[in-house]
């Protein structure tokens, strides 16, 4: 890296540990921000560094390993500049493509993992990456581990020599709370295809490729018109255009998901005491 001045190189240090984590509060980022805004020469910002117990030379060798392993075409100058860009108490949260604009792009090992729709998150818990997948997923993962506790728990019950009514409390807990977390993995699992469909819908429309697969011109007009088509139909075509016709919504799996694991999805999120005979199945 080329010569930069104190303050730049310390805004850049001072960032760099908000982006591995190293910050409790933002009140301590806040402190240390401003301090780096103020440091003048070397000398003043080794007396900084001392004073959150880490040497000045430390601290630039941590932060150069940083940028090496997590961007690309980045410097202190740039750091200092995502630096003096973050709002206290939020942070950055931007999409990639936009993150990258403003700022500099990130290493391919983070981007080879995320969709290019992803969004950058910075706050005191680092820098990290969401998409809407990813948080299904984890809600996923999640109630199928309470559920499981649950179960297990709800399992003595079933033995002969105890009597549920005896444990009425109890029992009734666990089982709120098991519907409840059963009715939550039902949403999960839906939401996570339909945003899985939507983010591939916009991958064909904005990149003309799914993965290794070119866009006909069909698939992706469809993709850039239909994304708010009945989930039968989405989940129709996008089938035939991956499997390259050799298979369709109505081959298993994808039939039994959309006519019979849909009508619980349903029933979760379109109650009502009405007969709903306007509605197909996979239709919304």
């Amino acid at each position: 890296m080329k010569n930069f001045d104190a303050r730049t190189k310390m805004k850049a240090m001072v960032v760099a540990r908000l982006l591995r984590g190293d910050f409790d509060k933002w009140e301590e980022f806040e402190t240390e921000r401003n301090i780096a805004d103020q440091i003048s020469n070397h000398q003043m910002a080794r007396r900084v560094s001392s004073q959150i117990g880490k040497k000045y030379k430390d601290l630039r060798r941590e932060t150069k390993v940083f940028i090496s392993e997590n961007f690309e075409h980045c410097n202190y100058n740039d750091l200092a500049k995502l630096c003096d860009a973050i709002s206290i108490g939020f942070g950055v949260y931007q999409r990639l493509d936009d993150f990258e604009k403003d700022f500099f792009p990130l290493a391919e090992k983070h981007k080879s993992r995320v969709p290019f729709y992803a969004h950058v998150s910075i706050s005191i818990w680092g820098l990290k990456f969401e998409f809407p997948e990813h948080h299904f997923l984890r809600d996923l993962e999640s109630g199928l581990a309470d559920l499981s506790e649950i179960k297990s728990r709800l399992q003595k019950f079933e033995k002969r020599e105890v009597e549920p009514k005896l444990h009425h409390d109890e029992v009734r807990e666990l089982v709120g709370r098991e519907r409840f977390v059963s009715r939550s993995i039902i949403s999960a699992a839906f939401s996570l295809v339909e945003a899985f469909l939507s983010g591939l819908f916009f991958v064909a429309a904005t990149t003309t490729s799914v993965g290794l697969l070119k866009c006909d011109e069909r698939f992706r007009n469809y993709a850039a018109t239909r994304e708010s088509a009945s989930l039968k139909d989405r989940l129709d075509q996008t089938v035939k255009f991956i499997s390259m016709r050799h298979k369709s919504g109505e081959d298993e799996p994808f039939k039994s998901f959309v006519e019979v694991a849909k009508r619980y999805r349903d029933a979760i999120h379109h109650t009502t005491p009405f007969g709903r005979k306007d509605v197909e199945p996979g239709g919304d």
